[in-house]
């Protein structure tokens, strides 16, 4: 039989086996560039994530859309974010267009008041922060983190211009992706939105830290916006189709 003073031991080592299932390894740096379509011109995209020290990141967006072979406007994005509790956490964001539509807003995190700042427009306010709140890019980071866990369905509350939304995403399926690098299994993703016709989907690579390797949204009034990986580095290392 076994001894009783064992059986609350193994109670406990299962448990903290279960909960380091559930803890995924930090994120990796990569560098992902991506053919894309706005509003039915070509574009050009590129995402970065860079690794700064133990804990520290910077995550990088830039769009060029392109009119007749030169660019007209230019979208760059930089969130800059530690990793804290299995998770980033916002320090600055930032969003630049410049060119045509040219506009700009940022929020900056200040976790030891638990307050944000959002300025839009050259008009600031203050935001009251939850624990896991998220800018609009350090998100991407947070959903790669939550599926590579095994999550169905991830919830988060993120700084959206100058408001405080909460998000949720949810796996709809598993699709093979053709992209100009090859093709990919990947893990389809779409935000869930109530009353809203407002579509956004993501493909995200099983095999390659959960890259995303295709986005695409579709506003209420059918404007569309799409991008389709054309080449990634993980870690240093060159991504190869599955």
């Amino acid at each position: 039989m076994l001894n009783k003073r064992i059986i609350p031991i193994l109670y406990i080592a299962i448990l903290m086996m279960l909960s380091e299932l559930s803890i995924a390894a930090p994120p990796l740096p990569f560098s992902a560039f991506y053919n894309a379509r706005f509003q039915g011109f070509k574009a050009d995209a590129e995402i970065s994530l860079t690794q700064l020290n133990d804990s520290d990141y910077v995550a990088y967006t830039t769009i060029k859309i392109r009119l007749f072979g030169a660019t007209v406007s230019t979208i760059r994005e930089l969130s800059e974010f530690d990793w804290h509790d299995d998770a980033p956490r916002p320090h600055h964001y930032e969003y630049i267009q410049s060119g045509i539509g040219g506009r700009s807003r940022t929020a900056d995190f200040d976790w030891q008041s638990n307050l944000a700042i959002a300025t839009v427009r050259n008009q600031s306010v203050e935001l009251k922060l939850d624990d896991g709140t998220l800018d609009e890019l350090s998100m991407y980071t947070y959903l790669k983190q939550e599926l590579n866990k095994g999550y169905n369905d991830i919830y988060f509350p993120l700084v959206r211009r100058n408001t405080i939304e909460e998000y949720h995403y949810r796996i709809v399926g598993e699709e093979d992706v053709a992209t100009e690098s090859g093709i990919f299994s990947a893990i389809k993703v779409e935000r869930i939105r109530e009353n809203s016709d407002r579509l956004t989907q993501l493909w995200f690579a099983k095999n390659h830290d959960m890259l995303l390797v295709k986005l695409f949204q579709r506003a209420p009034d059918g404007d569309e916006f799409e991008i389709s990986l054309r080449s990634a580095q993980i870690n240093g290392e060159i991504v190869l189709p599955d």
